[in-house]
């Protein structure tokens, strides 16, 4: 269901004990407060945001979903996205879908 991106980006919060964050979303116990930024499903938006209570739906279960970021607040997510924004931004001088997948490849 869910891989790691090597680049993720992390709140404060979760940036002290990640572990614990990503073990419970992989055994889909309730997160209440945690918001996963992925990789989207389709071509044309730059990422998703879910909340964690999403992943209980089993649509999700079959779905191959690349996590960049972790937050435990929606505001948290808000700012981890446009410190992405700005990274991708400052590297490529555009932020679209194609600079997003690029600047999360794994090399």
């Amino acid at each position: 269901m869910f891989e790691w991106n090597s680049k993720i980006y992390m709140d404060e919060k979760v940036g002290k004990n990640p572990v614990k964050y990503k073990r419970m979303l992989e055994q889909k116990k309730l997160v209440k407060h945690c918001y996963v930024l992925t990789l989207p499903l389709n071509e044309k938006n730059c990422l998703d945001i879910y909340s964690s209570r999403e992943f209980w739906f089993q649509y999700y279960h079959e779905r191959q979903m690349e996590v960049v970021g972790l937050a435990v607040s929606m505001e948290s997510a808000e700012e981890l996205l446009c410190r992405m924004a700005k990274d991708v931004y400052l590297k490529y001088g555009d932020v679209d879908a194609e600079s997003m997948h690029r600047f999360f490849e794994v090399q």
